[in-house]
């Protein structure tokens, strides 16, 4: 299944803060497993907080006289108040001479040469930074007794804030300002498509004045403009110009014609010779469309291309009887599907051609009327049926309705670049 460059783009943010999250998990796990030094400090039992690192406190909640020996319930609290963690612990109290241990909670604990040693138990191995340790020992004694100091001996862990660490904290900040600067700028796209849009149906709103005046002009070329621009478009796409050159080229064939407003209705539409006086005003057409479009030079190549549409590649086309490569690359490729759509179309003075004709009057005119590279793409749109397909699509506009209107749904979604 093809996903669409959002989507795609979303899993790649996605994948990237997996990694983020897998590697500073992993490298607290290292932290955790890393010792750095021994840490070891004696504390006072009485209440007063005399380490700035770790404190501990005792309260001693019950005990009982049992055949001159002392039972007593000692409850024990730790505090970790600095900025390290602390693994492997124990804490070490000495107690009086044949003390028994009868029971013990939150450690495990034994008596080893006159010292109580309390040991974490599985669930609290590591003793971390602002955490807190409780405890309990019940102890049997010959004398009363509380106990005023306990050693506290552990090893450091945790290389937070490690170069390491930066290095993640600095990635993610990166991460973060990606994602948010994707969101707004697939926001600010968003927005640019709408209005973009919206330009094209004033752009074609502006297309179909023209198109429709020069439909009425001449009822046997209705739709003609609409085939010029979508088999030059196609031309376009198939020699792999750039999107907004093919959407630009799609403008220029739907307006190449537009200076047929200024030839008189008769010479336009008269069936027989045309006279060398008749012949000039329709020849004029091109610089009377070149005159009209002057004020469109927002879009690239619209007015060189109804101006220069009919020279020829030889240099004896008109108006100006430009050669080669001089003649703009979008009046070479207009020139050529104008070309094509008038052999094979009815026109008033004759019947259209079939295709073996036109395919032979084509490559005939490669290198005297029509450029030799683009002469190739228009024979394939022939010979694999493109131009039937237009064809059909502009049917129902060729019988002479009034009815015919562009509308951006008429540049397909590639020219368009949505």
């Amino acid at each position: 299944m093809k996903l669409d460059k959002t989507t795609e783009t979303l899993l790649v943010f996605l994948a990237a803060f997996v990694t983020l999250i897998t590697a500073y998990l992993v490298e607290q796990v290292c932290a955790d497993n890393n010792v750095s030094s021994e840490y070891a400090i004696d504390m006072s039992l009485t209440g007063a907080r005399l380490s700035d690192g770790v404190y501990a406190s005792v309260a001693k909640s019950e005990e009982n006289v049992t055949r001159n020996r002392y039972i007593a319930k000692y409850e024990f609290e730790i505090h970790n108040d600095s900025n390290v963690n602390i693994s492997n612990w124990a804490a070490y109290i000495t107690v009086p001479k044949d003390t028994e241990i009868t029971n013990f909670w939150g450690v495990e604990a034994n008596i080893e040469k006159g010292r109580l040693i309390c040991a974490p138990e599985f669930y609290n191995l590591s003793f971390s930074k602002g955490d807190s340790l409780s405890f309990g020992v019940v102890l049997n004694t010959q004398k009363s007794f509380y106990p005023e100091q306990i050693s506290f001996r552990g090893y450091k862990s945790g290389n937070s804030g490690g170069v390491f660490t930066k290095i993640l904290y600095g990635a993610f900040i990166i991460w973060a300002a990606l994602f948010v600067g994707f969101f707004v700028s697939n926001f600010n796209l968003k927005n640019y498509r709408e209005k973009q849009k919206n330009d094209v149906r004033i752009i074609l709103q502006s297309m179909n004045t023209f198109i429709s005046f020069i439909d009425a002009k001449d009822p046997y070329t209705r739709g003609h403009s609409r085939r010029v621009a979508m088999y030059a478009a196609e031309i376009a796409k198939r020699m792999r110009l750039s999107e907004d050159e093919v959407q630009n080229i799609y403008y220029a064939g739907l307006l190449h014609d537009a200076g047929k407003l200024s030839v008189p209705d008769a010479v336009l539409n008269k069936p027989g010779k045309l006279t060398d006086e008749e012949r000039k005003l329709i020849q004029d057409h091109t610089v009377a469309g070149g005159k009209m479009l002057k004020q469109m030079s927002s879009l690239r190549g619209i007015r060189e291309t109804a101006l220069y549409h009919h020279e020829r590649y030889d240099g004896t086309g008109y108006p100006e009887g430009l050669k080669g490569d001089t003649i703009p690359l979008y009046a070479r490729i207009v020139g050529v599907a104008d070309s094509y759509d008038a052999m094979s179309s009815n026109r008033v003075y004759r019947r259209h051609l079939n295709k073996d004709e036109i395919i032979e009057e084509i490559q005939q005119g490669s290198g005297t009327q029509f450029d030799p590279n683009i002469v190739p793409f228009m024979v394939d749109m022939i010979n694999d049926g493109y131009v039937n397909v237009v064809k059909m699509e502009t049917a129902d506009n060729d019988a002479g309705r009034s009815d015919f209107h562009l509308t951006e749904d008429d540049i397909p979604g590639v020219y368009m670049g949505f």
